[in-house]
């Protein structure tokens, strides 16, 4: 495997929003480090890199019987002082399962000579299919063994705590509304239809109304008991959204690229150029990038139920909600996320990705609720393998465990 260091200009864009070059800004703007990379496999050894994994796709290319896939990899640091490496929602290529744990060991140590000095070790927030969906998952000691299996250094261990919630639903947009709606149980079915019925309005919200839908947010998570974000981290995130639609509206042409201005009009017929400099052969082609929607469900003005959904290629993501406790006769959130499915479909989405249930409709788990809500939008209920560390200093590694099962974890 070679890997190479790359700049977030030349990072591909993907399906995977937490692997792209928006992501590793906006998380630059939180403080953290973005490093980006291009890794090459041997063709004869390669993984299936061009195929999706759990509904999002990476981009690969072949050069010199190698095949290249992007990685983003966030510098982080603790209250305890240890810095390490983090990869969200990484590897994003098929591999088989027996080959989990090697292609882990491979990328932790070649991304190793690039990381900074004292760097602990790497955290994988993987992206492939866990083998015990739909089971009991077992003791760490036993999924260790099956995740070493086939590695030379046998280094591999569980994480204490997973970033994203290893379980999830995924939501199929490829079908018709109407046969979305036929996969829905039949009471979110009468739900969404309902708080048409009672007059609730549907609207996206520019980011001048975060401010608003935070309240709101924040409210929920003390109602219901989940960690929050401030304010902050939402206006930088709308920010780093608007940056990188300005950055290529705002940049200078060059002879190889139009920057996302759009090519000049011809002054006597009108017509479009196809390339702003005609006597230049262009050799790029800006691509979109992720997309934030503020979506609100309001009755007579008063905010009922808001959500921020992000479109990525062809995948989007439920990413954070709030709702009014009283809101419950309008259905609002569950129009909300009609409205948000039918948003991600005509973006091209494929795939909506509800980033979280509670594992195996356990009717005891506090969050037991959201899991009859998500399951009911009609989607697939998945499970991923989790975070998975490789340490690089065993001694600072367990000081980190220690600290993070007193401490807990930041959000996404």
């Amino acid at each position: 495997m070679l890997v190479t260091r790359i700049s977030p200009e030349d990072f591909p864009v993907q399906d995977n929003l937490f692997q792209t070059a928006f992501w590793g800004g906006f998380k630059t703007a939180c403080g953290q480090q973005a490093v980006f990379f291009l890794c090459g496999f041997d063709d004869a050894a390669a993984p299936d890199v061009g195929e999706s994994c759990g509904g999002e796709s990476c981009v690969a290319a072949s050069c010199g019987g190698r095949r290249f896939v992007p990685l983003l990899v966030l510098l982080r640091n603790t209250g305890a002082g240890i810095p390490y490496a983090y990869v969200p929602k990484a590897p994003a290529f098929t591999v088989k399962e027996d080959r989990y744990g090697s292609v882990l060991e491979a990328l932790a140590e070649r991304i190793r000579p690039f990381l900074p000095d004292g760097t602990a070790f790497v955290r994988f927030d993987t992206a492939w299919f866990s083998p015990y969906a739909g089971t009991a998952v077992p003791r760490s000691e036993i999924r260790e063994m099956r995740m070493n299996f086939g590695t030379n250094t046998r280094n591999l261990r569980k994480a204490g705590s997973d970033h994203f919630c290893p379980d999830t639903v995924l939501v199929d947009l490829t079908a018709s509304p109407e046969i979305m709606l036929s996969r829905m149980r039949q009471t979110t079915r009468n739900a969404i239809r309902k708080s048409y019925r009672m007059g609730v309005l549907f609207s996206r919200k520019n980011a001048d109304f975060l401010p608003v839908w935070h309240d709101l947010y924040r409210d929920t998570g003390l109602r219901k008991g989940f960690f929050t974000e401030e304010l902050a981290y939402f206006e930088t995130l709308f920010r780093q959204s608007a940056k990188i639609g300005r950055l290529f509206f705002k940049q200078t042409a060059s002879p190889h690229e139009d920057c996302g201005k759009g090519p000049p009009y011809a002054p006597l017929s009108g017509s479009k150029l196809m390339s702003a400099n005609p006597g230049r052969m262009p050799v790029s082609a800006p691509v979109p990038e992720p997309e934030l929607y503020l979506l609100a469900a309001e009755k007579d003005e008063v905010l009922l139920a808001g959500l921020i959904l992000a479109v990525c290629g062809k995948s989007a993501y439920y990413l954070f909600a709030g709702s009014r406790a009283d809101a419950g006769p309008y259905m609002a959130s569950y129009g909300l996320q009609w409205e948000a499915m039918l948003t991600a479909r005509r973006a091209g989405c494929v795939t909506y990705d509800l980033l979280g249930i509670p594992p195996n409709n356990d009717k005891n788990h506090p969050m037991s609720g959201l899991y009859t809500f998500k399951t009911g939008l009609g989607g697939a209920v998945v499970r991923y393998c989790g975070c998975w560390d490789y340490p690089y200093d065993e001694d600072s590694y367990d000081r980190f465990r220690t600290a993070e099962t007193l401490m807990g974890l930041p959000g996404l």
